[in-house]
């Protein structure tokens, strides 16, 4: 799951980054914009970012303060990571 997660992401990126190349040389050579481009590149980047805030929380690798977290004891590592996952859900 981790592999295909990861994977998955770093296609929506390439896809996303060939996208946004290609609507800026219409935009710029061309004198041409594609409404369906730049629809198109806001379902890329938030399929990337949901799936990347996935990857993250699986693999506990999101960001936070670490200087201060890891001076904590592991109880008040668990309810600052409770904590903090609801007030992202919300």
């Amino acid at each position: 799951m981790n592999k295909a997660l990861s994977v998955t992401t770093t296609t929506l990126l390439l896809l996303l980054i060939a996208n946004v190349f290609v609507d800026v040389v219409l935009r710029y050579a061309f004198n041409n914009s594609s409404i369906a481009l730049q629809e198109l590149e806001w379902h890329l980047f938030s399929a990337m970012f949901l799936l990347s805030i996935a990857y993250g929380l699986q693999n506990d690798t999101h960001v936070r303060v670490d200087v201060f977290y890891l001076n904590f004891s592991p109880k008040t590592q668990a309810l600052i990571n409770i904590i903090g996952s609801v007030i992202f859900i919300l």
